[in-house]
Formats: structure tokens, sequence, C-alpha cells
């Protein structure tokens, strides 16, 4: 066994990783938490025993890891790296905050107790998403209950990307329990490399231990026997899962889910409830993933930790849409730390986090030109050449030029009080500023949309919130041609600045409303799209399981969903209308936004649009 010395906690690991305490053992390794103290976050160790580490493990595991360290995604569980600390093999990883699907299906055990349909589904689900982004780049090859965590945020995250594998390679697969042996595809214990269609059996091994508590090791029994939810053919997709050749199987983690979708039906259709797991399960699946740390490979980083994770940067779309920018900020901010320095009139400034150096991208304080200094890996180079923050200079540029256009505005209509010549100046500002509105707004319209939008507002708050289940983008839409005067009747005692609800985004904005201090022709404080985002990326979540299910089922509903949202002065929402769906959904849809509740802002109303992605 490993020395046990490198549990005890206060013990520092390959020179950088202090122990908190101990997480769990197995047949092969200790799981330990940790606390990495260059970034001063969490991470788990898996500590491997001493007498398994030899180097042909560890050549194994660096070309496992490599390949694990290009997935990104928020089903997966972060690889950072590996090491070897007093003999004894150690892979660095994300800290996930929860129970992994063994010690959940054990608890349910004791109290006779089965999962439900509906969570066995959306653990699979979500595990199959985890595995169709994966198989792109790699295999797991070592699925098993002990690899699936469920952290008390609801998210369900796959862990071990490689390491299963790379370990029944060198050591044959009776280092494994009995437990884990029967999950692995028998190509895999035979010592092949495993496939997408490994993977399969692994899934299907986790289903059957979901449904019957018991492992396949014991012998097949059939769910619809001993599950009171569970009929045959679920029995029989699983034994199709677990057929022992490989071409006999499905074929696919996307066609997996889509089986027992199709079997489950109404299980489907919501997360499970608290006491199902004492937390919900996500449901819904974007592309927001986890960044992996990326280190140099002309230096091995502090305390002898391995780099064999070296990942090029995928150049950024220039398109500077605000879904993308969420999307980026969203990537780069995962994991963050004070890792970036910037050099001004040489000077060094910082170090910043991801995060805080978008902020001051955004507002103007970090051009293009200055140079900037990755403090991990040694890159020194100008702003203007980071492939993940071009997005965010885009959007820099265009906040600077509609800015300047505004003050050009300001200055025009101040000459205008000087003397009828400066009409004429007037007319040719507004001219360039419809102009330059136009620009900003062709680059960032909704691609097919045939409606204007303002360009989305991004700012601090997308990544104040932390991470989120579902996330969407908001726009700011234009108001409908002002009408002086006062509102006209139908509006009921609580009015449009009251907050009275009309219906639809059409209805509310069509109504005449009071215009408030005309004088300031317009320009009374809104909420910008970042805000709006902001608000509604935190009840996303109910809408989606409030409406969206059910649509999928009568519809087929999948891409995206857009709602056109009217927004009153104190904040409440007027009237919200979906751009697609049943007249079911729509309904529904208006229902649940109409809730939502926003920061009071100058102006009468307002209008927004918000999208998010359905699975």
């Amino acid at each position: 066994m490993t020395d046990r010395q490198s549990l005890i906690p206060g013990k520092v690991v390959g020179g950088r990783f202090r122990v908190e305490r101990p997480i769990a053992e197995d047949a092969f390794s200790a799981l330990l938490l940790a606390l990495d103290e260059k970034t001063n976050k969490p991470i788990t160790l898996r500590v491997f025993y001493k007498e398994l580490s030899t180097p042909e493990l560890q050549d194994a595991l660096r070309g496992s890891l490599r390949d694990a360290g290009r997935l990104t995604h928020r089903n997966i569980v972060s690889t950072y790296g590996l090491a070897n600390s007093e003999g004894a093999i150690v892979i660095a990883s994300e800290w996930v905050d929860g129970a992994t699907v063994a010690e959940i299906v054990e608890k349910r055990k004791l109290r006779d107790d089965p999962m439900s349909l509906r969570s066995v589904f959306n653990i699979l689900s979500r595990s199959c998403d985890a595995l169709a982004h994966a198989h792109h780049h790699t295999s797991h090859g070592g699925i098993r209950p002990s690899a699936i965590w469920l952290a008390r945020s609801g998210r369900v995250k796959l862990a071990d990307f490689g390491v299963i594998s790379s370990l029944v390679s060198t050591h044959g697969p009776s280092v494994l329990s009995a437990t884990d042996q029967a999950c692995l595809a028998p190509e895999v214990k035979a010592g092949g490399s495993p496939t997408a269609r490994s993977d399969v059996f692994g899934m299907g091994a986790i289903v059957y231990f979901l449904l019957t508590g018991k492992s396949p090791a014991d012998g097949f029994v059939p769910p619809s026997q001993v599950h009171p939810e569970a009929h045959e053919e679920i029995d029989q997709v699983l034994l199709t899962c677990l057929a022992p050749d490989p071409a006999t199987r499905i074929a696919t983690a996307q066609e997996v889910r889509a089986a027992f979708r199709a079997l489950l039906g109404e299980a489907t259709e919501a997360p499970p409830v608290s006491e199902e797991l004492g937390l919900e399960i996500d449901v819904e699946e974007d592309d927001l993933g986890l960044d992996i740390a990326v280190t140099s490979t002309a230096a091995p980083p502090p305390g002898g930790l391995v780099p064999p994770i070296t990942i090029p940067q995928a150049p950024v779309p220039r398109e500077s849409s605000a879904v993308d920018l969420s999307q980026m900020l969203a990537k780069i901010t995962e994991n963050d730390a004070p890792r970036w320095m910037v050099v001004k009139n040489g000077l060094d400034h910082g170090p910043f986090s991801a995060g805080e150096l978008v902020e001051t991208i955004l507002k103007v304080e970090t051009l293009s030109d200055h140079v900037i200094l990755n403090m991990d890996s040694g890159v020194r180079k100008p702003l203007g050449e980071w492939p993940e923050f071009e997005s965010f200079l885009e959007q820099q540029q265009l906040r600077t030029a509609e800015q300047q256009h505004k003050v050009a505005l300001a200055q025009a209509e101040r000459s205008e009080r000087r003397g009828g010549v400066a009409k004429f100046i007037i007319g040719a500002a507004v001219l360039a500023v419809i102009g330059i509105v136009g620009l900003i707004f062709i680059l960032t319209r909704e691609s097919g949309g045939s409606e204007e939008i303002a360009s989305a507002d991004v700012d601090s708050s997308l990544y104040e919130a932390g991470e989120i289940a579902i996330e969407g983008t908001a726009g700011i839409l234009p108001d409908p041609p002002r009408r002086r005067g006062r509102r006209r009747g139908g509006m009921g005692g609580g009015g449009m600045g009251g907050g009275g609800n009309v219906g639809t985004y059409e209805e509310a904005m069509n109504r005449a409303v009071e215009l408030g201090d005309v004088s300031m022709g317009g320009s009374e404080r809104r909420l910008s799209g970042g805000e709006v985002a902001g608000v509604m990326n935190r009840h996303v979540g109910r809408i989606y399981r409030g409406c969206v299910p059910a649509e999928q089922r009568r519809s087929g509903l999948s891409g995206s969903v857009t709602i056109d949202i009217a927004i009153a002065g104190s904040g409440s929402v007027l009237g919200a209308s979906a751009r697609q769906g049943s007249s079911q959904f729509k309904s529904c849809i208006n229902r649940q936004v109409r809730s939502v509740r926003f920061p009071s802002f100058g102006a009468p109303r307002m209008g927004a649009r918000y999208s998010f992605a359905v699975d």
C-alpha cells in the first residue's frame, strides 16, 4: 500500500498540494482533498499505491491524461496534471463537492429505497452528454459507480478519464475490485484499447446498478423483476448495452440516451425532487465546460508536477455575439487564478484573474497593444495576440465607437443652441450615429434574426454569479414609436409603470405609456443586455423545467428558445412572447417569465430578447 504518511492532513504532496483530508480508498489508490497552495483552491488528488506506481503505468497515464486534458465540458471532471511524490504516482484533478453514485446507491439500499426512473434517467443523460463530447477525442474505458459524481449543486460529473484503462493495460484487471471489473467491457479487460462501444457497456452497467443496487458481477437479474417502475423493454435495452460482442451493442452514447428516453416517457419530464438524492439534478446541457489549466512544456511547474496536458488554444470566432462572449467568459474564468500581468508604460500591473482582466478590457483600461504575461506559462505577448481575449477586445472597440459618437452627438446638440448653422452639423452627426449603430447591429445581431437588437453588454455579473446550470444571452430591443400623452384605458389599476400584466410582449409594447421627462429624449437609463441575461439566468432553470420537456414531447422542440420580454420601469414584466413552439408552450413561457422581477430603471418601459439552448 501507499505510505500512510501521504494521507496525513497537512502533508504537502508534489511540493504544491497540501492534504486537507482523505476522501476514499479503493483497490488501487487513495483519494484526497487537497489545497493547491499556488492557487489557494481545493483539488482532488488520486494517489496510487506504491507497488502499482511503476514507470510503465506512469507512461501510460501520461498519454491517456494528455487526451483527457482536451476535454472541456460541464459534466466532465477536469484533469490538471500528473506528478510523482515519494515514489507514488499522483493525479491532480478538479474537486467535486458531492458524492459518487456508488455512495448514493449504497445509502438508499440501507433504506430499501430504490432510485426512481426519473433520477436514473437524469444521471444517465448527463453522463451520456459527457461521453458524446469526449468521444470526439478519446474514450473513458473505465466507467464505474465511483467514477460518476453528483455535486451538491446537482451537476453530474464523470471522472477518471483514461485512468482505469491505463491501469488495466499495465497491471491487468485483477487490480480492480470485482464490482469495478464487472463494469469493464470484455475487450478492455482483455487489454484492448477502449472505444465508444466500450463506454456504452460501462453505461449499461451503471444503469443496471442504479436500478437494481447490484453489480453485474452478481449475475444479471432483470430490473423489471426487482424495480417497481422498470419493465421488460428496459431489460432488453440493458442487455443490448451489455452485449459481450461490441458489434452487437448500441453504437453511441447519444443512442443510449435516446433509447432510454423513449422507454421512460413521463419519467424524463422533470428533474428529481430533493428527496430523491438530497438535491436536484441538472437537466440542461450546453457548451459551458471546465477549462483545463494549460502549463508550458518548456519547464515543469513548481513541485515537480509533470505537465502532460498541452492544449493548443483554438482561435476564437470573430463574430462578436453575446452568446460567444458569455461562453468565452465562462470558459476562461473556470478554475480562475491571478495569473495575468499587464505591462503599461514599462510597469507591471496585477496579477489579475481572467475575469478581472476582462473587466479592465471592457472598461477600456487594457488595450490591444498592452503586453500581457501569463505567469504560469511565462508567455508574454500583446493582448491582441491572445485568442481567448479577442472577442472581448472586439466588444471594447464597439463600445468605444458607440461612446465616441454619443459624445459627438451631445456636442452637436450643444452647438445647435448657438446658432442655425449648427443644424447642418447636427444632421451630419445624426447620420453618422445611425451609420455606426447600424454597423454595431450588423456585427452583433442574432444570426437569422429579423428584428434589430442592440449589442448586449457583457459585464461582471456573468462571472460573479458563478457556475449555473443553464445560461442564455440577452439583447435589448428598440423601442416602438413614442407616443406622447397618458396611458389609455384597459391597463387596470396597476398600469404599466406599476407592474400590471397585459399578456404578450407585443401587447405590452403597443400600449401607450407615460413618457416621463420627455426632455431626456429617450436617454433614460435602461437595463443592459448583461443585466437582463443575469436576471434571466437565475430563473431559466425553473422556466426550462416548467415548459420545455412537455413541449419536446409535443413537437420535438430543439435548438434554442427566444423570448421577447416587455419590462416596466419598476422591474416587473409586462408581457413575454416565445418565438418558437406551440401555443401551449408560448402560454407556459408567458406565465413563467411574467413572474420574473428585474431591477428598476429610469425609462417607463423597455424591450429585451433572451435566448437559451434546448437539448
